[in-house]
């Protein structure tokens, strides 16, 4: 176990009890602190081993998590109407806004969702900071005291309420993406609420998909507020259109994307993840809040080393969405990658609102991480 790093680092020290999958690897992702907005912080490096801490300080700190996106809507209504689809039709009443978008994912630049996103975040963390940021999360719920029980059931009951009212939000994106992220955050949240009555160590993975889902979810708005995402995006090539993209589905029912038994690319999922903690180690430990323009020859140097890294990662995260047959962990792939390929295209020119970039591009990848987990076991 290390020790703590200095406030700002990029990777969190894996504290607590280690779970085997994926174990021995620190986790990567974005700052720990980044540009803030009164009132609001930035969400932690998301969990990638199941790290307890990690995974419930992902949904507890959602409550301080910047996502002042009050302007977004702005971008995306024109006098207060129906936002538009992706192909720029006004969906009817009730239809889902993302139904025509089946090209390829890309770097989001606008969504009419974030705002009223940010209150059923903030509530549910609120009912997450009562304890459950501190629970047992290796004792079963037949060991569980009569408090501990009280707490559990409570953040249950909170995490339906926010799959409840999140359900309006993947109707309304016109982003297939988004729609995916939402519909995800929903369907682990009901998983693991499920999973109360019965709760043994390994329902907590479900815990940790939905924080990977949500916490993509609010880095991509920040992204959005920051600017980070309309300045960078233009800069990465969009990837190819994939032939089979998922299907609607039901926003109101929707089903984890992990298949039960797991898919064929868990395995080197975890294998690329733990190389890019390994390649991506010294980024990882230099601070995050220094702009470009203020490096030395050292920090200079760690930063472009990183780039070919992340390029790497990003085409291998897109191989294995296509071998996966999956097409929702495929959109989760290419949205890491694109989202990586934006972080290394703003180092030249990089300040800490591009970090936000890193938070989606590795959030998204946690998802399929402990997704895998949820199914095959940690």
């Amino acid at each position: 176990m290390t020790n703590p790093p200095p406030p700002g680092n990029w990777g969190p020290p894996q504290p607590g009890p280690q779970q085997p999958y994926g174990q021995g690897q620190p986790p990567y992702g974005p700052p720990g602190q980044w540009p803030q907005q009164p009132g609001w912080g930035p969400p932690p490096p998301p969990p990638k081993n199941n790290s307890l801490k990690w995974l419930l300080i992902g949904v507890a700190v959602l409550l301080v998590i910047a996502i002042t996106v009050g302007a977004t809507l702005l971008f995306t209504r024109d006098g207060g109407g129906d936002p538009p689809t992706a192909t720029g039709n006004t969906p009817a009443a009730g239809d889902i806004a993302s139904a025509n978008d089946t090209g390829p994912v890309s770097i989001i630049t606008e969504d009419p969702t974030c705002e009223p996103w940010r209150p059923i975040i903030s509530t549910l963390a609120k009912q997450e900071r009562q304890g459950w940021e501190a629970r047992p999360y290796d004792v079963p719920a037949s060991a569980w005291t009569p408090d501990q029980r009280r707490m559990f059931e409570a953040v249950a009951d909170a995490m339906r309420q926010a799959a409840d009212q999140t359900v309006a939000l993947a109707k309304l994106t016109p982003h297939r993406v988004m729609r995916e992220l939402y519909e995800q955050s929903i369907a682990y949240w009901r998983a693991y609420a499920d999973s109360i009555p019965r709760y043994i160590e390994r329902d907590n993975f479900l815990a940790g998909v939905a924080t990977d889902t949500s916490g993509a979810l609010v880095a991509i708005c920040d992204a959005i507020a920051q600017g980070s995402a309309g300045s960078r995006g233009p800069l990465v090539e969009t990837s190819e259109a994939r032939q089979n993209s998922s299907s609607l589905g039901t926003p109101d029912s929707p089903q984890p994307f992990m298949e039960a038994s797991g898919n064929p690319v868990c395995a080197e999922w975890k294998r690329i993840s733990d190389n890019f903690d390994r390649d991506g180690e010294p980024w990882r430990d230099a601070d995050p809040n220094i702009p470009a323009s203020e490096w030395d020859a050292q920090r200079r140097t760690i930063m472009y080393d990183v780039v070919p890294v992340m390029k790497a990662l990003a085409k291998d995260l897109s191989v294995l969405g296509t071998k996966s047959d999956n097409p929702v962990l495929a959109d989760f792939s290419d949205l890491a990658a694109q989202y990586w390929l934006a972080f290394a295209a703003a180092i030249p020119s990089y300040t800490a609102a591009d970090s936000h970039l890193s938070a989606v591009a590795a959030y998204s990848t946690y998802a399929v991480f402990n997704a895998c987990a949820a199914a095959i076991g940690g």
